[in-house]
Parts: structure tokens; C-alpha cells; sequence
């Protein structure tokens, strides 16, 4: 299910409180991919951050995103 209208303006503004231009992560796809992952802006922006600086630590995330889906 995609973000609702008032989860993109909750992402929009927090990508802006952090400095970021909506041409840098468009703030519909931020909240998606949070909404997808069930996890928070902070945390999917640390995901995005290790990502660029060459996956350090991705994995331990990528398991940690797993375990949470199949607990529930």
C-alpha cells in the first residue's frame, strides 16, 4: 500500500529539516520505501547514508529488516 498524502508531507519535511532537495530523494519514495521496510526516517536514512558509503554494515540491517517481518 503506498504512503498516504500525510506520510510524503512528514517525509518531505523531515528530508528538508535534514538538508535534502526533493531532486536528491524524492520525499514520495522516502516514505514508501519507510512504509515498506516498517521502519522510521532516521532509520531508513542511515540505511540510504551506508548504502552510499559502500553497504558497511547493510547486511546486519538486511537481517535485522527480516527477523522484524518474520516475527510478526
Amino acid at each position: 500500500m503506498p504512503a498516504s498524502p500525510k506520510e510524503v508531507r512528514a517525509a518531505r519535511a523531515f528530508l528538508f529539516g535534514k538538508g535534502a532537495r526533493a531532486s536528491d530523494i524524492p520525499p514520495r519514495r522516502f516514505a514508501n520505501a519507510a512504509k515498506e521496510l516498517n521502519i522510521g526516517f532516521q532509520q531508513l536514512l542511515a540505511f540510504i547514508a551506508r548504502l552510499y558509503s559502500g553497504g558497511q554494515n547493510q547486511s546486519a540491517f538486511r537481517v535485522e529488516a527480516i527477523m522484524r517481518e518474520v516475527s510478526k
